[in-house]
């Protein structure tokens, strides 16, 4: 727990931060929190195309069919959810790659070369086209700073797996309600 004195003396030290001053700077430091994309604000990054958003999107709405106002949001978050899903798989291949093509020394770098033909030659990590294939994964690894990274995407894989799902019963559990009620309100026939 802090003393009065640190509370102070940070304080103290704050209002002496000034933070960007030119356009530039503020629109980096704008970007500071956005990493991987995973708890992105937007749905569609900027790896990524929004019009492949837009055609993911329709089809999960037009599959999803909601009917009423709180159907409509629950659907909307799939669709955010499993975009977000799919970018989580990506990025663990991209992290995967870009790990192998760091460490070329590997067992399994020297036998994927092996069973290559001759003449063949695995993509560098320096081959710009490489280099941005593997973005994500890269900027992964320097986000989690090398620290469990691969255990650190699962986690985050893990957890909107579950929103997704929990989002998923919880429509179906609305749709249920809404069946039920619209059944006990036609009369028996008799």
């Amino acid at each position: 727990m802090a003393t009065e004195a640190q509370i102070l003396a940070n304080r103290l030290n704050a209002q002496k931060t000034t933070g960007p001053r030119t356009r530039q700077g503020k629109a980096i430091v704008s970007q500071n929190a956005v990493k991987h994309g995973f708890l992105a604000r937007q749905a569609v990054i900027s790896s990524e195309n929004q019009a492949d958003f837009c055609l993911y999107q329709d089809r999960i709405l037009s599959e999803l069919a909601p009917e009423s106002p709180m159907e409509s949001m629950l659907s909307e978050r799939i669709v955010i959810l499993s975009w977000r899903l799919k970018r989580v798989g990506r990025i663990q291949n991209q992290t995967i790659d870009a790990l192998n093509a760091r460490n070329t020394s590997s067992p399994l770098t020297k036998l994927t070369k092996s069973l290559l033909f001759k003449g063949w030659d695995l993509p560098q990590a320096d081959s710009s086209e490489s280099a941005h294939d593997l973005a994500l994964g890269r900027l992964a690894i320097k986000d989690f700073s090398n620290a469990r990274v691969l255990d650190r995407l699962l986690m985050y894989e893990r957890r909107m797996e579950h929103s997704l799902y929990k989002t998923l019963l919880e429509l179906q559990r609305l749709r249920l309600m809404r069946k039920l009620d619209t059944e006990s309100e036609m009369p028996f026939n008799q």
